[in-house]
């Protein structure tokens, strides 16, 4: 999967993770800014915060790179995959991330994931985030994921109306659901089924 993106004179390429992309991601991911680490925190990225946690990320998102291995994964234990897609830049340089985390199976060989998204500060609201979700919603289908899941914290007005965009429906607010930097936050479960 690629494709390419044009947008204010600037080129980029919308494609898989791939494992030679880990250490530039999570470079990335270090380069965010707090607010931006406040909405985009998936505990698996990032060399600032390594933790067991953080290396079982690594692993499964190494497995995921690789599409023969994902496919034995998800018939025999698709709780370890990701669908990852990255955001390269003119210059080589990732500039977002995006995935679908398989968290359980339906019925069939059918999948719910959970979606995360983070785009690095400086290229944030130039419709980056709407290839991303697009694409992303492309490789769940060709993978069976038929419902998607994500909680965003409630202030987070942008991210609300991109996931609205995309016909994801308010579920629930969870109060002070996320806890980040010693700060609790309100969070809204959001869903979306694919057919």
């Amino acid at each position: 999967m690629k494709k390419k993106i044009e947008k204010s004179e600037q080129k980029y390429l919308i494609r898989e993770l791939q494992f030679s992309d880990f250490y530039s991601l999570n470079k990335m991911y270090d380069s965010l800014s707090e607010e931006s680490k406040l909405f985009f925190h998936p505990g698996f990225l990032g060399f600032r915060y390594i933790s067991f946690g953080w290396f079982i990320g690594q692993i499964e998102l190494f497995f995921s790179t690789t599409n023969p291995i994902r496919k034995v994964l998800l018939s025999i234990m698709p709780f370890l995959c990701f669908l990852p897609l990255v955001t390269i830049n003119q210059k080589g340089e990732i500039i977002g991330f995006a995935y679908l985390k398989i968290r359980k199976g339906l019925s069939g060989k059918k999948f719910q994931a959970e979606l995360g998204i983070g785009i690095k500060d400086e290229y944030q609201g130039l419709g980056l985030g709407s290839k991303l979700m697009e694409e992303l919603i492309t490789f769940g289908l060709e993978e069976n994921v038929k419902k998607i899941r994500l909680t965003v914290l409630a202030h987070n007005e942008r991210g609300i109306r991109l996931y609205e965009k995309y016909g994801f429906k308010r579920k629930r607010l969870i109060k002070n659901g996320e806890k980040w930097n010693g700060k609790a936050y309100d969070q809204i479960e959001m869903e979306l089924s694919l057919s």
